[in-house]
């Protein structure tokens, strides 16, 4: 009997592990707002990119991705608009950390401002920003440079490459 409950309690501690999921941070979103920095010029900001840590990646995941989009965008420009897309970022342990500015490794895709990162630039009041990170279990093969270069929306990736994401985790918010 003492081999059953030991063996039980066991499972129960791997099972919880192996659900787990990712714990998504930032230390550029406070309190639901997104620091001036990540900005436009125009708002007062100076394009760096925003800070974001994740831990407790699935054990098997063998890259990330990270996408930032405004969906408050469709009403003046018609469309959710992208802010920043990186892919097939290398991982080698379950955490992962960002600091602010920073290039990630891995392949730096098109958003509506160009490649890399731009920051927030609504122009008719607050918007709602999501920052994604997606564990993957493999690379993705994402049309992020050329002309033929796509503009992933959260929506656009998970599409494309929902067979590829283990876990998904998000962290939303405003900037005016």
């Amino acid at each position: 009997m003492k081999f059953v409950s030991l063996f039980f309690v066991g499972f129960l501690l791997w099972s919880q592990t192996a659900n787990a999921e990712i714990n998504l941070t930032s230390e550029s979103v406070v309190d639901g707002k997104i620091s001036k920095i990540h900005a436009c010029r125009q708002k007062g900001g100076k394009d760096k990119s925003i800070q974001i840590s994740a831990s407790n990646l699935p054990a098997d995941t063998k890259s990330i991705s990270i996408i930032v989009d405004d969906p408050d965008a469709i009403k003046p420009a018609g469309k959710v608009w992208v802010h920043w897309n990186v892919f097939n970022i290398p991982v080698t342990t379950r955490d992962f950390s960002l600091d602010v500015g920073t290039k990630p490794a891995g392949t730096i895709g098109k958003g509506h401002g160009g490649s890399g990162y731009k920051g927030m630039c609504p122009p008719d009041g607050e918007h709602t920003y999501r920052i994604a990170i997606y564990a993957q279990r493999e690379d993705v093969k994402a049309k992020a440079t050329g002309f033929s270069a796509v503009k992933y929306t959260l929506d656009r990736f998970e599409k494309d490459f929902g067979s590829s994401i283990i876990e998904k985790a998000l962290i939303e918010g405003t900037f005016k």
